[in-house]
């Protein structure tokens, strides 16, 4: 049998149904990176953020290399995992779904690459911010003590210019607390801070010529 290309598909099946239906029309589409180190919480706030917002996927690396290799340790192919979260990025978006990638990301090099191309979306970095010591403890628990020493040695902060929001979960409460923020920050502050941002950037464009942005170290 046959699969119907994209065009067809939507001929067939889409044509006539409300634009909301397929594409969240009226809803802000967004690219949402989850970071942070092992055990911090990565995959229970994305899931959340998946029954929150409209219309989302999420995407993770781990379950990708289970899919694919039937094995959760990053040593097969690690460049096809990653081709792989982007091209399901890139057809998220273009079918207006947000996206929520669900990755330790510890280097701006990989976080670079999945922001890459998401033009389309809002970008968002929610940064896992959990105390060491709970940290080890967890980790500890879940005998991941040895990928957490892994991702400290690589850790990177992220750049102050991208959008970014600092998830505490120390504990249920915290998590909680921290999750009515960070949908207040995206239906509200996001927005603001992002057009504030822009009549900024045109008043020093208007006094001082382009602005240019500086290398990194």
């Amino acid at each position: 049998m046959r699969l119907p290309n994209s065009e067809t598909y939507r001929a067939l099946f889409l044509e006539g149904r409300p634009q909301g239906e397929v594409e969240n029309a009226t809803a802000p589409i967004w690219t949402i990176l989850v970071i942070g180190p092992p055990t911090a919480g990565k995959s229970k706030l994305a899931r959340r953020l998946l029954k929150n917002i409209p219309g989302s996927v999420r995407v993770n690396p781990d379950e990708l290399r289970l899919m694919l290799f039937d094995d959760l340790a990053p040593i097969h192919d690690e460049d096809l995992v990653y081709i792989v979260m982007s091209d399901l990025r890139k057809s998220a978006l273009s079918y207006g779904h947000s996206v929520i990638i669900d990755s330790t990301a510890p280097r701006h090099m990989t976080r670079e690459f999945f922001l890459t191309e998401a033009r389309r979306s809002r970008h968002l970095v929610v940064v896992m911010d959990v105390d060491r010591k709970i940290l080890l403890e967890r980790a500890r628990a879940a005998g991941k003590l040895s990928p957490l020493k892994a991702f400290d040695a690589v850790w990177q902060e992220p750049h102050r210019s991208l959008p970014m929001f600092k998830f505490k979960n120390d504990n249920k409460q915290q998590f909680e607390t921290s999750f009515f923020l960070l949908m207040e920050f995206m239906n509200h502050e996001y927005t603001h801070h992002r057009s504030l941002l822009r009549s900024v950037l045109r008043w020093r464009r208007r006094d001082d010529g382009p602005v240019r942005r500086e290398s990194e170290n």
